[in-house]
């Protein structure tokens, strides 16, 4: 048995190799959504997500969690947006997120087909952008 077979038998699941890695949002997974935030350029990106996941109070959300998922797509303009998904109270999670990015200036986006769609009303090709994993 291989030491990555071993290591995903003791952790009870499969280690992602970097190779396989997908750009979150691309492919669906049940129960869980995925967006992404513009980088505000002031702070780094675990203060981003703070202030994007903890400002509601009182927050809509009432169970399941939020987390990084590990990528960054730049568009061809220079922007970047950083992948997040929530799972569990998904309506909530995103009420609480899509009020944070209002209240802190900031745009999201998705992905739908090939394309990253911007909440702004860009849509740009995923093959016009850069894709860093993290």
């Amino acid at each position: 048995m291989s030491k990555s077979s071993r290591l995903e038998r003791v952790l009870g699941g499969r280690l992602e190799k970097v190779s396989e890695r997908t750009i979150p949002g691309e492919i669906a997974v049940d129960g869980v959504e995925f967006i992404y935030f513009s980088d505000d350029e002031k702070n780094k990106l675990r203060r981003q997500f703070r202030n994007l996941t903890e400002s509601c109070d009182p927050p809509n959300a009432n169970f399941g969690g939020v987390n990084d998922r590990g990528c960054t797509i730049k568009i061809p303009t220079g922007e970047h947006f950083h992948a997040i998904g929530y799972h569990g109270d998904i309506e909530g999670w995103r009420k609480d997120i899509e009020s944070a990015a209002a209240d802190l200036g900031l745009l999201l986006a998705s992905i739908s087909g090939n394309c990253l769609v911007i909440s702004d009303g860009r849509k740009v090709r995923l093959t016009d952008c850069d894709v860093e994993f993290c």
